[in-house]
């Protein structure tokens, strides 16, 4: 991640230190290290580091707030979660890969993302202080995510849109490369005698439809020819090693009128 641009994870009022512990795991698989907690009170770090899992140094980094308005005071950008809209709250909210991208085209500066206390969310007091509000599409039948894993959701989001432009980008090959791919695969078909009820163009056909709706990569084309012509070239190769026979109709005897015994006044002294 760029060292000028900081996503700080920011939980406010955290009642089980567990789910602090999970949302430390939660970060750290994403890349994030950024932990700033607001609580009035002490958290069981024990307990916190049980479920923290190979992640107790981004607990043990965090940092601890009495007030919310420090732990984002020194933020560019501020991002309230929350599942609830109102003439109190939002009037309305982004989804996370939509913070997401906004994250990736700064720069520069912090942005505090908040995760409200686990059994009331933010209040409308602390979501007052968000730029933004976030929700997490989830079932209108228990909408309520577990702390860390509406971590997990958002941070994941964020983490993909920053390594965005380090993945190798995928382009499906083109018409022609596709033609010549199905040309092979039929090639190769009608050289081992496949073509019995349906014809080349039929199944080029078949092939290329299938095919154009995968959208495969360049290097799998390649591949996927590979194994055709190979299919073809050992086929060939197990023709002309299997043992000849005779014709139809032929035998190992002698012709008509001929023998194996010696013509007479020869011997096989």
């Amino acid at each position: 991640m760029n060292g000028q641009r900081e996503v700080r994870i920011v939980l406010v009022r955290p009642r089980d230190p567990r789910n602090v512990g999970a949302a430390c795991r939660a970060m750290k698989c994403m890349g994030l290290r950024r932990l700033a907690i607001v609580t009035e009170g002490l958290l069981d770090p024990t307990q916190a580091r049980t479920l923290a899992h190979y992640a107790a140094d981004v607990l043990d980094e965090a940092t601890i707030h009495e007030d919310l308005r420090e732990a984002i005071g020194d933020a560019v950008l501020v991002a309230g979660t929350t599942r609830r809209r109102g003439r109190n709250r939002k009037y309305f909210s982004v989804f996370p890969e939509q913070l997401a991208e906004r994250i990736a085209s700064l720069r520069t500066g912090t942005v505090a993302v908040l995760f409200g206390n686990e059994e009331t969310g933010l209040t409308d007091e602390e979501l007052s202080l968000c730029n933004l509000a976030v929700t997490i599409p989830a079932s209108s039948e228990f909408p309520s995510l577990n702390l860390s894993h509406a971590v997990q959701v958002v941070c994941y989001e964020i983490h993909r849109a920053l390594r965005a432009g380090h993945l190798t980008p995928f382009t499906p090959i083109g018409a022609s490369a596709l033609d010549d791919l199905v040309s092979t695969i039929t090639g190769s078909l009608e050289s081992i005698g496949f073509f019995t009820q349906v014809t080349p163009r039929q199944m080029g056909v078949f092939f290329k439809d299938i095919i154009a709706r995968a959208g495969l990569s360049v290097n799998e084309a390649k591949r996927l020819g590979v194994i055709f012509r190979k299919i073809a070239g050992l086929a060939s190769r197990n023709r002309n090693s299997s043992p000849r026979t005779n014709p139809p109709g032929t035998s190992m005897q002698n012709p008509p009128g001929t023998s194996m015994t010696n013509p007479p006044g020869t011997s096989m002294d």
